[in-house]
């Protein structure tokens, strides 16, 4: 391996850590801790406030090598993007937004079917084009099984969820929660976190 490269939205930027400014990432975040361990070089692509859509696009827009280890966490599966004339834009339920876009998605189109099989797909086509990866979610719906599960979407989950790694079962906002780790007043989990997840990273799974 030569680089460890990363993907995902403002938990893995590093939002609200006491390196990150909002323009460049943080060397605080659990994949930064983990290049240093592997003594690989760490490039950061995550993107605050992305989708999943948009991870998905970043991942096969970047030119990743064999030898590189890729990490991607992947987001909340009810961000949604749209295609504006020349450029992408992500919608995300903040409760604040006013345009009536926004108001007429989540009333009358938005749902979690739709979210998690879209996510679902995404998800499946990275893993079939990737060999060298660490891959987790923020959102426990990803792969959930209870609400809005038919058929085509428990075998997407099943063969996705080998593949998902977890910190006690839990996503790294969850898990952070639980274990009462300090978070930031827009729900980032702050350095304490990030530094028990890369412990527990390097302890619980094997990289090749």
């Amino acid at each position: 391996m030569s680089r460890l490269i990363s993907f995902g939205d403002s938990f893995t930027f590093g939002n609200d850590l006491k390196d990150c400014n909002g323009e460049i990432p943080s060397q605080l975040t659990w994949p930064s801790l983990l290049a240093k361990h592997l003594n690989l070089t760490y490039e950061c692509l995550a993107e605050p406030g992305c989708s999943n859509s948009s991870i998905f696009r970043k991942v096969l827009s970047a030119k990743i090598q064999p030898s590189d280890l890729v990490v991607i966490n992947w987001t909340w599966i009810d961000r949604w993007d749209f295609y504006n004339h020349d450029h992408w834009e992500t919608l995300r339920p903040s409760g604040t937004e006013t345009s009536d876009f926004y108001k007429i998605y989540y009333k009358y189109f938005q749902s979690e079917l739709w979210d998690k099989i879209e996510t679902l797909k995404n998800i499946h086509s990275i893993f079939s084009l990737l060999n060298n990866f660490i891959s987790t979610t923020i959102d426990p719906l990803t792969v959930d099984k209870q609400w809005h599960c038919p058929i085509y979407v428990d075998r997407l989950i099943d063969v996705i969820q080998p593949n998902l790694k977890w910190f006690d079962g839990k996503g790294f906002y969850h898990w952070s929660k639980e274990n009462k780790y300090p978070i930031s007043d827009l729900w980032h989990p702050l350095e304490e976190a990030h530094q028990a997840a890369f412990e527990y990273i390097i302890n619980n799974y094997e990289f090749t």
